[in-house]
């Protein structure tokens, strides 16, 4: 084999995703593909070790009919319906009447989906409280390592203002996605996390709840969906920051979000454009 053709196979990684045929277009701050096809690439099965898997075939309907469309509900409408279910700017990543960040002019695009990683029990069992519990789900105990954090109680706080840009994951840190700053918006999931005593030396793997999220934090996390697409004036193309983070080399598999459950998700996200639909 060439020094040249060695070259070109080490770079790679920098321009295509590992497992799909999708790759980064510079000039378009955006994956190949349409948007359907961006979002199967970007949201492929992140196992419980948080392991990368296969894609998935489809999206579920509501994401289909959705993604990469222009946001069809007024601002109105949807101050609305926040007002009427008591939501406020400071849970939602911002006010809806300030645009989200912009990289090289153009507007957000991606909505990226992240696990907190913790808190972590090491080998203890997980306590029955833990979708309530107040110390697991604090939602200052991370930091600003994301736009929004999501407890399992389905809580929420803005870290960030959608507005600020931010990179969360090794992609934007990296090669050509460096200059994407500010293209994602990045919300997090609190996910507690254990080893097994047996395996935790041996294999590292987390173990994580069953089911991985609540059903409250996957209704908030439509809600802030929503919130972010009204401001970028299109509904948001999802992403996984287990693929972004591969996408970017890391040296680990990281970000999750672990377990996470498209169709539960699209399931809620249905409801909440039901709901907001009705009440116009």
């Amino acid at each position: 084999m060439s020094i040249w053709i060695s070259a070109w196979l080490l770079l790679i990684p920098s321009v295509v995703l590992a497992v799909t045929n999708c790759y980064w277009d510079a000039g378009r701050m955006q994956f190949s593909g349409d948007a359907v096809q961006q979002t199967l690439c970007l949201t492929p099965t992140v196992r419980t070790n948080g392991v990368v898997g296969g894609l998935e075939e489809g999206l579920p309907s509501t994401l289909d009919e959705l993604v990469g469309r222009e946001f069809d509900f007024s601002r109105e409408a949807v101050e609305a319906y926040f007002v009427e279910h008591g939501l406020r700017d400071e849970e939602l990543g911002g006010a809806l009447n300030v645009r989200v960040s912009r990289a090289r002019g153009e507007n957000a695009f991606f909505f990226a989906i992240h696990d907190s990683d913790g808190p972590n029990f090491g080998t203890r069992t997980f306590t029955p409280d833990i979708n309530i519990s107040p110390h697991i789900n604090d939602l200052r105990q991370f930091g600003r390592r994301w736009h929004v954090l999501i407890g399992r109680d389905g809580n929420s706080t803005t870290l960030i203002d959608f507005f600020q840009p931010l990179r969360s994951t090794y992609f934007e840190a990296r090669d050509t996605g460096a200059k994407a700053k500010g293209r994602f918006l990045h919300v997090g999931l609190i996910q507690p996390v254990r080893s097994n005593a047996v395996d935790a030396i041996k294999t590292h793997d987390s173990l994580i709840p069953q089911p991985a999220y609540t059903r409250d934090q996957y209704r908030r996390l439509a809600q802030v969906y929503i919130a972010a697409s009204s401001r970028a004036g299109r509904w948001l193309i999802p992403a996984y920051a287990a693929q972004l983070n591969q996408y970017g080399r890391a040296p680990v598999f990281m970000g999750g979000p672990k377990g996470f459950d498209l169709s539960a998700w699209a399931k809620e996200l249905r409801n909440v454009y039901r709901e907001i639909y009705s009440s116009r």
